[in-house]
């Protein structure tokens, strides 16, 4: 099969990125690093596909004369001529002198004659070795294992040559010719990938089908193409595998039926005895031809399209004989009895429907997520009675959520809906559908499913509903728990964890938090009392009681974290690592954020990454915090993950202010609220008002700023708790509104709770008491900012401290200017005369960066606080 021409070729490289990367950097690499790789791998796996788009490679750099050679196709018979008759232009381009005996062999000398065929292995290698000397030369080799020793033996010998690459496939393993060679054996696709290979195929397939295509393919790209599309590969592996079982004997060919109708990996001598081909003999040919494998006392098919064509080319009368045979001889295992009792009699049947869930339970204890879905959903469907079908099919959600797939879980929760108007079917199947859309990154589509169920039916439902909210952001979606909240059960912690999300502002979850007793340590706990445990967590650190949210989280998440719980419990992860960046635990908050227990789900993976950012700009390292936000961005839907957008802008803002780039730090922040000031995320944005007053007070930005702070004060109501108290005071002192404000923020006792934000009041408190003449005061606040970011390894915050404190001296408009280099002199008068750094940057040829720095610089040199206080004449002085 070409795999340039192959309909197929694209399929098979979904997914091969990492394999694509290492071709590239073969081609790329210097003619003295002798660049050699072979591609190996099973039938299907994409070695032909690989190899297509190194040559499509090759050709469009144009530094590479390509030679190909394949070992299934016309030139393995006479693999010399073919490659001389490939150079007979450029070797017709080289002087008479070089590659005569090739030359000759190609006419180019008529009057010389033409080697002999023994002679040619070393005519065809100075060949390329002469052409190698001009330009470099790129020799493709495919289905190497199909060549001969002697061919594949020159090649090893070019690939020593200088200028030479070889790029060889070969199934595992490679043939021992090409031994000492760098070797890349291609894995089976990934979940995603396969997921995303089918994307594209069968499109009126049903995810069920869908499901059960990869769960046959085994991740081969091939066997992933032609199952989920069978009619678009006439003559594909499918139609190879049907061939070279057409010729095995009878009763070969009725054993591998029988095997292929058990399913799984099976005891030979059963099948022997279920097929009535007793004995070890029938096996052999299909071992000798490769077909099947021995794995230790089971037998098992070497290829899922095998599987499939032995299936295929059995009849209809054999397929259905041999699942009866088959269930009468499984009586020791009776979860696949029940699949094959299930084939053997279609139709409606309790007894079967029953003997299914009952196998669907074995199958989940053993964590066999796809089967037990699958048993499960046949259950349904050979109910006769449509509410037992639509019970089965809710408990089958709840299996493909954990399963992890989201379409499977939504499409059978319509049919529970079409089954059904029982309030507790809907209910059942609505909390795991709702679950694995939620997670899989569709929050508006959960919300939806959880509202068509009444949230007032479950608690379940309400928590996640609440959780759903949590992330859009939606005021929409927050009000729309109201409604629960009339009619809620008395469950106090599920009432306090929905009205956290209502309305945040208010705490409602205090007393709650003021009254939780937590179980010992190294106590077991069921999945329910860690879910208990999250909301208590969720509850404590919306309410700014961060540090019991810090010990109730890791306590629900202590050992592995339970997968199969409803929400919040993914969602504990991001509250644990945000809760740790706020009382100042941050290497242990990197060890939670960098811990892989995303499980591929979209949602959650963003939020840790935005967290990663955060940390970075927090650290002071700017640089990586502002190319980890870009890249999570290019693969974030904004409007179904608020949180991980603000975190984002958060980490942008500090990030920029840390280079110098208070304008821009100013827009990121400032971009956490909307346009009349009020938070983008309702607990989220609110946390960050100090860093966008310090901003503003940095960008001349006061009156802008003030609006937001106007809003947050607002939602904070009358009684702020004791953050978000600190906050308003450090925020209204930092844009003028009071400032005795940066007293009361440093001094609060209760802000040691938040030891970065701490840091910060004294920070600014300093620099206000500095500005003001007070030196000492103003020492003593900066030393402890200074010991404070330190300790927290705040490397940026840190140095900011100590330069303020090693500024001192006289301060404050007219102090002297002497210290100003010409670029900071001439910058500082830019901006003072009302360019913005961008401008600055433009007209000086230099990067916007580099403005915010001199600009940052001079600010502290002439003793102001922003570019609001630049003036002219104080930069000239």
């Amino acid at each position: 099969m070409n795999p340039l021409t192959s309909s197929s070729a694209g399929d098979q490289l979904t997914g091969r990125d990492v394999e694509l990367a290492r071709i590239s950097r073969l081609l790329d690499a210097p003619a003295g690093n002798r660049p050699a790789l072979v591609i190996t791998g099973d039938r299907g796996s994409g070695r032909s596909s690989l190899l297509g788009a190194g040559i499509q490679l090759a050709r469009r750099s144009g530094r590479h004369r390509v030679l190909t050679l394949a070992g299934s196709a016309g030139p393995a018979q006479r693999p010399y001529p073919h490659l001389l008759l490939a150079l007979r232009h450029d070797l017709a381009a080289l002087p008479a002198s070089v590659g005569g005996p090739a030359r000759a062999f190609l006419g180019l000398e008529p009057d010389t004659r033409a080697p002999h065929d023994s002679a040619l292995p070393s005519v065809v290698a100075a060949a390329i070795t002469a052409v190698a000397a001009g330009s470099p030369v790129l020799i493709v080799v495919d289905d190497a294992d199909h060549l001969d020793p002697e061919v594949l033996a020159m090649v090893v010998r070019l690939s020593a040559v200088p200028s030479v690459a070889v790029l060889a496939a070969s199934r595992t393993p490679p043939p021992a010719a090409l031994a000492g060679m760098p070797v890349l054996e291609l894995p089976p696709l990934s979940h995603d990938d396969a997921v995303r290979v089918l994307a594209g195929r069968g499109r009126t397939a049903t995810a069920a089908a869908r499901a059960a295509t990869r769960h046959r393919a085994r991740g081969n790209p091939a066997a992933l193409v032609e199952l989920g599309d069978p009619g678009s590969l006439a003559g594909g592996l499918l139609s190879a595998f049907g061939a070279e079982l057409s010729r095995l004997p009878d009763r070969t060919r009725m054993l591998l039926c029988y095997l292929a109708a058990a399913g799984v990996p099976a005891d030979p001598e059963l099948i022997g005895l279920a097929a009535r081909v007793p004995g070890a003999d029938g096996w052999r040919p299909a071992t000798a031809a490769g077909l099947v494998t021995r794995t230790g006392n089971k037998v098992v098919f070497s290829h899922p399209l095998a599987d499939e064509a032995a299936y295929r080319s059995a009849s209809i009368d054999l397929r259905l004989r041999a699942h009866q045979d088959l269930a009468a001889a499984l009586t020791a295992s009776p979860e696949y009895q029940a699949l094959q009792s299930a084939a053997a009699e279609p139709g409606a049947d309790e007894r079967i429907a029953a003997a299914l869930e009952a196998a669907a339970a074995i199958f989940r204890s053993r964590g066999d997520l796809y089967e037990a879905t699958a048993a499960m959903q046949k259950s349904a469907e050979r109910s006769p009675a449509p509410d037992r079908a639509a019970r089965r099919l809710a408990r089958a959600v709840a299996d493909a959520r954990d399963l992890r797939d989201t379409a499977w879980a939504t499409e059978m929760y319509a049919q529970v809906r079409a089954l059904t108007g029982d309030a507790g079917p809907l209910v059942e199947a609505a909390w795991p559908a709702a679950a694995a859309t939620l997670w899989s990154g569709r929050p508006h589509e959960a919300y939806a499913i959880l509202t068509g169920a009444g949230l007032s039916n479950t608690v379940d439902l309400a928590v996640l509903a609440a959780t759903t909210a949590w992330l859009t952001g939606d005021e929409e979606h927050r009000l729309g728990l109201i409604p629960f909240l009339a009619t809620a059960p008395s469950d106090a912690t599920v009432t306090a964890y929905v009205r956290q999300i209502v309305a945040p502002e208010q705490n409602p979850g205090h007393a709650l938090c003021d009254e939780a007793v937590l179980p010992p340590d190294g106590v077991p706990l069921s999945a329910r009392e860690r879910y208990r445990l999250s909301l208590l967590g969720m509850i404590a650190w919306t309410g700014d009681r961060t540090r019991l949210a810090v010990e109730v989280l890791r306590r629900a998440l202590a050992g592995d974290l339970f997968e199969h719980s409803p929400s919040p419990g993914f969602g504990m992860q991001l509250a644990l690592v945000n809760a740790l960046l706020d009382i100042g635990e941050w290497e242990l908050a990197q060890r939670y954020a960098t811990t892989p227990r995303a499980g591929g789900m979209p949602t959650v993976e963003a939020g840790l990454a935005s967290l990663r950012a955060l940390l970075h700009a927090l650290r002071g390292e700017n640089e990586q915090a502002l190319r980890l936000a870009r890249e999570t961005w290019r693969q974030l839907d904004v409007p179904s993950n608020r949180p991980a957008h603000v975190r984002l802008l958060r980490a942008c803002g500090l990030a920029s202010i840390g280079d110098g780039d208070h304008d821009d730090g100013y827009r990121y922040l400032r971009s956490m609220f909307d346009r009349d000031g009020r938070p983008l995320h309702p607990y989220l944005s609110a946390r960050a008002v100090a860093d966008l007053a310090a901003a503003a007070a940095r960008s001349g930005r006061h009156d802008d700023a003030r609006t937001v702070l106007d809003q947050v004060r607002l939602a904070a109501g009358t009684a702020p708790g004791d953050r978000m108290r600190i906050l308003l005071e450090l925020s209204g002192a930092l844009l003028g509104v009071d400032e005795d404000g940066f007293r009361r923020a440093a001094g609060d006792a209760a802000g040691a709770q938040w030891p970065h934000e701490h840091g910060l009041a004294h920070l600014h408190h300093g620099v206000w008491l500095r500005r003001h003449g007070s030196t000492r005061d103003a020492r003593a606040a900066l030393t402890t900012a200074a010991d404070i970011f330190t300790r927290l390894g705040a490397t940026g915050s840190a140095e900011l401290a100590q330069r303020e404190i090693s500024v001192g001296g006289p301060s404050g408009p007219g102090a002297p200017t002497t210290a100003l280099t010409a670029q900071e002199r001439q910058v500082a008068e830019l901006a003072a005369g009302g360019l913005s750094n961008r401008l600055i940057a433009e007209r000086l040829f230099i990067s916007a960066r580099t403005v915010g720095t001199h600009l940052s610089r001079v600010y502290r040199k002439i003793g102001v606080t922003g570019r609001h206080e630049l003036r002219t004449d104080l930069v000239r002085a």
